[in-house]
């Protein structure tokens, strides 16, 4: 991995030149103190890695030549996506960060009956995911979904293996996940965990529950907890 990563918008890469953004730029000639003739790495949000030389400084854009192309750089074969209720400001926000650099490839806000928050500020939560992509060197850029109800994801997602976190929960992950899943749906509760009614959904739902531990934790260690267990047994 390399330390000098910089996003590109996909459209900005023509043939074998790129242009970075206004801020990418910045980052790069006022963060970086960034010289012509430097080799840096591009990221393309869409699972596209380019190692690039820096070969023009116009107005302050940075432009350059592209050496090499990476399909799928810093990503693994793995679908592991995360729907989790709403949580308060920065806890929220460490979610996004520590499951994009797990790599999760989706994250779902859920809006559930114990939620002390409902709404999400979706730019915010853009920047700190790609923020982490740049940190951990992932081309892809987990997306990240308008808030829903639990009855709405429950009756439009039907890809892939689903269970849910709880306290109360007969299951491990071990006995739900092993290296022959494509697809991991992990849903985790909010503060207020998840209520009755919903709990019965997801027994509706045939939708298991699994205990990660014999303490309760807080919903950002629930998440950061069953994405790391679930990564390494699939990656067995």
């Amino acid at each position: 991995m390399h330390e000098n990563y910089f996003t590109v918008n996909p459209s900005k890469i023509n043939q074998n030149n790129f242009s970075l953004s206004k801020k990418e730029s910045d980052h790069f000639l006022k963060s970086r103190r960034g010289k012509i003739h430097e080799e840096i790495w591009l990221l393309d949000g869409l699972g596209t890695a380019y190692h690039a030389c820096v070969k023009e400084i116009d107005d302050n854009y940075v432009k350059g030549t592209i050496i090499d192309s990476f399909s799928n750089y810093g990503e693994s074969k793995l679908n592991v996506n995360l729907i989790i209720g709403l949580i308060k400001g920065r806890r929220m926000d460490m979610v996004f960060e520590k499951a994009t650099e797990l790599g999760v490839k989706s994250i779902q806000p859920l809006l559930v009956d114990h939620c002390i928050k409902n709404k999400l500020n979706l730019k915010r939560a853009e920047g700190i995911i790609i923020s982490a992509a740049k940190q951990t060197g992932r081309s892809f850029f987990p997306k990240v979904y308008e808030p829903t109800n639990l009855q709405t994801w429950l009756l439009n997602h039907h890809e892939g293996s689903s269970f849910a976190c709880h306290i109360n929960g007969k299951k491990s992950i071990n006995d739900l996940v092993d290296n022959d899943n494509s697809v991991i749906n992990i849903i985790i509760g909010p503060e207020g965990d998840f209520s009755k009614q919903e709990l019965n959904q997801f027994k509706e739902a045939k939708i298991e529950l699994v205990n990660l531990s014999s303490r309760r934790l807080r919903s950002e260690s629930a998440a950061i907890v069953s994405i790391a267990n679930v990564i390494q047994i699939m990656e067995k």
